[in-house]
């Protein structure tokens, strides 16, 4: 009881820290605890849901209450709703959280809400409200992908993503096995492995460097790239932070060239121990300080809304709205004109967001600037990829129980 109830301070806390904006991904890099794990990324994932169910019994808004209130209330109807704590067991641990967060005035009250929870039956909702995703997320999603596979896409970002990771060699993977690690392959991203038994082998692994975590749908961007250019010639990663796809394109290609850039000097020189021998550029996409006609392939991974990685970030889903399209769109268009003017006759840029939204990918390419086409992908594609088709030749993953969503477009310079 002393671990649970020492998990679920720890995870009132960072919840609160990210109330005031921070990201819990990177709060949850230093508290690998599984019990932190769960209740922080439970609780934003069903942050709505939850909140339409505390109220009805609340004299005030939620929004007014004080933030380790608010939290202990959440935290309470998930742990009933969600992870199956039975009801006296969680109000009275939220009852002791309260007191522990120095707000034990309002133990009175968390008491009475969280029984009036327990005792009433969960209400048949909506799609948006019973995936706890915001209403214009739902209807944009419904209206330009359909409802069934909208629904399925707000479902999967509700689960945990599943570590996948690719190895730097095939001796490793040899090593990981003979260790007892017990890998399960994934259905359509090549050489993306699970574990299904020795996760902690595994971890081990991952801490030394010779097993690298990376989404699958993220990898595929990586392998599409070395695809399109048959893994030669010179290959320039702009926005490389945190370093997954460059590494991976380093993996699987045979360059004469391959440099990674981003603008943080910070995140470059963290680039720069995790990819040893690679050189490096602190720039910006918009400005890469790279020469000009030169490059065979060009990845920009642009930075995006991140709509298809709600579940590895479901605070986003509740800081996000539809303006935030639009004005990530305009940051996107420079960087794409300077990536653009990078490349050799007969270079393809590949240009990606975890976005699923038109704004930010192919309403970029639409009206094509002179001297490019676009480059099929779908040749360039494990078998068994759900993807879509979008209006301008792309490829869009939407958010699975098998990866993230992402969304690609290709354009090659005529030669």
């Amino acid at each position: 009881m002393a671990k649970s109830s020492g998990d679920r301070l720890r995870a009132a806390r960072l919840l609160i820290r990210v109330e005031d904006g921070a990201f819990a991904s990177r709060l949850l890099e230093r508290d690998a605890s599984p019990g932190v794990r769960v209740r922080v990324l439970g609780v934003l994932r069903w942050q709505r849901a939850l909140d339409e169910a505390l109220a009805p019994f609340l004299k005030r808004p939620l929004d007014r209450l004080d933030p380790e209130v608010r939290v202990a209330l959440r935290m309470g109807c998930f742990e009933v709703r969600h992870l199956g704590v039975p009801g006296p067991v969680a109000t009275d641990e939220m009852i002791h959280l309260t007191r522990r967060l120095g707000k034990s005035s309002a133990t009175g009250m968390v008491n009475a809400v969280l029984r009036r929870v327990v005792a009433t039956e969960p209400a048949i909702s909506p799609p948006d409200l019973r995936w706890s995703h915001p209403e214009w997320v739902w209807r944009r999603w419904e209206e330009r992908f359909g409802a069934e596979p909208a629904e399925a896409a707000m479902a999967a970002a509700q689960e945990p993503a599943s570590p996948w990771v690719w190895f730097v060699d095939d001796r490793s993977k040899a090593d990981a096995e003979e260790a007892g690690v017990v890998l399960q392959p994934h259905v359509w991203c090549p050489e993306a492995w699970t574990a299904t038994v020795g996760r902690p082998e595994l971890m081990a692994r991952i801490r030394r460097g010779v097993a690298v975590v990376q989404d699958p749908s993220s990898q595929m961007v990586a392998r599409i790239a070395v695809s399109l250019a048959d893994g030669t010639g010179r290959a320039a990663d702009l926005c490389a932070a945190p370093g997954g796809k460059t590494a991976l394109m380093r993996r699987l290609g045979r360059w004469s060239v391959l440099v990674a850039g981003d603008r943080s000097p910070a995140k470059t020189a963290r680039l720069h121990r995790r990819l040893g021998g690679i050189p490096m550029v602190t720039a910006d996409a918009v400005r890469p300080a790279l020469a000009d006609g030169a490059w065979d392939i060009v990845l920009l991974d642009a930075p995006c809304s991140g709509t298809g990685t709600f579940r590895r970030h479901p605070e986003l889903k509740w800081r996000l709205d539809p303006g935030a399209l639009g004005e990530a769109a305009k940051h996107q268009r420079p960087m794409i004109d300077a990536a653009l003017g990078l490349l050799a006759p007969g270079g393809v840029l590949v240009y990606a967001t975890c976005s699923v939204e038109p704004e930010e990918n192919e309403d970029h390419f639409e009206n094509l600037p002179d001297g490019f086409d676009r480059a099929a992908m779908d040749d360039h594609l494990s078998e068994g990829t759900p993807w879509i088709e979008t209006s301008a030749d792309g490829v869009r993953i939407l958010p699975h129980e098998h990866g993230d969503g992402f969304t690609m477009h290709a354009l090659r310079r005529r030669s």
